[in-house]
């Protein structure tokens, strides 16, 4: 592997925050579950592992390579497929990847910079490569936004998923943008996905990604609803599910929790 060209991508965001905040937000398993998978463990340190888990065929497991405190963070995995909730094993190159956070304090404020390297270049690949690329500048709103005006508020995380048989990604992205509520606004578009916040909502966020597969695309909708009573969060999560379930007849729209 180490012979193989790879590629990297690199992603950074200003939040006005202490950075000792926003190492907690990257380090601590109930503070990521606020803003990146519902469902976290750490077992912190070097040498210990990191398991981001978004429900079955969802689970993302890095080891921990670097942990300085307060300045870098580095996570490395070895993988040969897509983590997805396709029935489809799509199968890729085994490449050993790395995230590498850096944090530096500027002016009471936090510099955040990842840097994801690693990517092969067969086409698989690429599209991972591109899909990560989008996917932390989604993840990193909603860190900032998180730290910046909702730091005290509850967070329900929530994520639905749909299997899109027989139907191009383009096609599936176009379908649910068409149901997307009139007070949504899009603050991030990629090849792949879109997000923003729902304005009426307590400026919650909304995320849509689609992936494709051999068997058509999965389409993810993942939701960051800030201050709402569970019956509330509920309620949009049904309503959502519902959509989904409209939108794509013949798919599964199932729960990932």
């Amino acid at each position: 592997m180490a012979d193989k060209e790879v590629l990297a991508h690199e992603t950074s965001v200003e939040i006005d925050a202490p950075i000792e905040e926003v190492w907690k937000a990257l380090t601590e398993a109930k503070d990521i579950a606020r803003w990146f998978a519902p469902n976290m463990t750490v077992e912190p340190g070097a040498g210990g592992e990191m398991v981001a888990d978004w429900g079955p065929g969802i689970v993302w497991k890095n080891a921990i390579e670097v942990w300085e405190p307060n300045r870098h963070l580095r996570l490395v995995e070895t993988r040969d497929h897509f983590i997805s909730a396709s029935p489809a094993e799509d199968k890729m190159e085994p490449c050993r990847l790395l995230q590498d956070y850096y944090l530096e304090a500027k002016g009471g404020k936090t510099v955040l910079r990842m840097v994801h390297s690693g990517f092969g270049t067969s086409s698989n690949w690429i599209q991972e490569y591109e899909g990560t690329r989008d996917g932390w500048a989604v993840c990193f709103l909603r860190l900032k936004t998180l730290l910046e005006r909702h730091k005290n508020d509850t967070v329900h995380n929530l994520m639905l998923t749909a299997l899109c048989y027989g139907m191009d990604y383009v096609k599936a992205m176009a379908e649910i943008v068409a149901a997307l509520p009139k007070a949504f606004e899009i603050t991030l578009r990629g090849k792949y996905s879109i997000s923003g916040f729902i304005r009426d909502v307590n400026d919650s966020i909304l995320s849509v990604s689609v992936q494709p597969s051999s068997m058509g695309t999965v389409a993810y909708l993942e939701l960051m609803l800030y201050g709402l009573p569970d019956e509330k969060a509920k309620a949009i999560e049904n309503e959502w599910r519902a959509k989904l379930s409209q939108i794509f007849p013949t798919a599964a729209a199932t729960p990932a929790t």
